[in-house]
């Protein structure tokens, strides 16, 4: 990572608030990363198959509610005219392709404005062609690519294939393992996913947050997987990674009570649920299960038949 590279950074590190889902953070591992040139080349080549090399052809472009990159050419401003816009979360939100035409439209206006366009002229506008993309990494199972479209979020069905207007949303799994293809191109998303995994698997394991993360840091820098951010930023990834896996787990631990109340409520229409059998199912902290006990909640005719095959289904477990 190059002096002038650091430097340029610096400013735009500076802590910004950013809503992601239910939750306001100053920002994510993921999203520090894509400050630096460098790094931001190496994922849109892994996406686009391309083999661009110099990273002073990234200029980064940091807007109010997240962050674009465009690359650029010795010839234009833009590759094939192309402006992307990448976001990483932690939530599946189904309301991106809203979210990213806001960050356009925005970017559109600026865009205008820096170089003087003359929207009531008769010549027709080049306008730079939006690509926008999700790195999602949650602990919720989703799939490893999907295409989120704006048009789902229309009130009005009735011109089904004829709206005015369309956007659509990649949205990439980067959870360790999955979309290897995008793992073995990128080194930016393999190492992100392998530092995430090592933290979750420490906490698996029973360790501390802080000691999972000071042990995967530590090992990335050993492994140099991304070892010079690592050593820059040690302080920065550590505070705003515990923010996010505090989130994380929070978001888990409400996840599994609302999972044991549906099924306390299913069983509360077949009946007076004893405090034991409550107590076993708040005490159950595996969604997997819980799913499953909801499933056989919405299928039992009693209680005594739900605790009959609630039995059953420990046995082949």
């Amino acid at each position: 990572m190059n002096k002038g590279t650091k430097e340029a950074t610096n400013e735009m590190t500076k802590e910004k608030g950013r809503k992601d889902g239910n939750r306001e953070v100053v920002s994510d591992v993921f999203s520090m990363l894509m400050q630096y040139p460098e790094y931001a080349l190496d994922i849109y080549n892994a996406l686009n198959g391309s083999h661009y090399e110099d990273p002073r052809l990234v200029e980064i472009v940091t807007l109010k509610n997240g962050i674009s990159l465009t690359v650029r050419n010795d010839g234009s401003f833009f590759i094939g005219g192309v402006v992307n816009f990448y976001e990483h979360q932690s939530t599946h939100n189904p309301n991106m392709p809203l979210r990213f035409t806001i960050y356009y439209l925005e970017y559109l206006k600026q865009w205008i404005k820096d170089y003087k366009i003359n929207l009531y002229g008769k010549k027709r506008i080049r306008i730079p062609t939006p690509h926008f993309v999700v790195f999602y990494n949650g602990i919720v199972k989703r799939p490893d690519y999907e295409v989120v479209k704006l048009s789902a979020s229309f009130c009005s069905s009735e011109q089904a294939g004829e709206e005015a207007i369309e956007v659509r949303c990649k949205v990439y799994n980067i959870n360790y393992g999955r979309n290897p293809w995008l793992a073995e191109s990128s080194r930016v998303i393999d190492g992100y996913g392998i530092f995430i995994n090592k933290i979750r698997n420490d906490i698996d394991k029973g360790m501390e947050l802080k000691e999972a993360m000071d042990n995967a840091i530590n090992d990335c820098i050993k492994a140099n997987i991304l070892r010079e951010f690592f050593i820059e930023r040690r302080d920065e990834v550590r505070r705003v990674t515990e923010l996010d896996f505090t989130w994380e787990k929070q978001e888990e631990l409400n996840r599994i009570e609302h999972k044991a109340d549906a099924v306390c409520e299913l069983l509360e229409d077949l009946g007076e649920i004893s405090q034991e059998l409550q107590d076993e199912i708040y005490a159950e902290r595996d969604l997997e299960v819980l799913s499953k006990m909801l499933k056989l909640a919405a299928k039992a005719k009693s209680i005594e038949d739900f605790r009959a095959k609630l039995e059953e289904m420990k046995c082949c477990l």
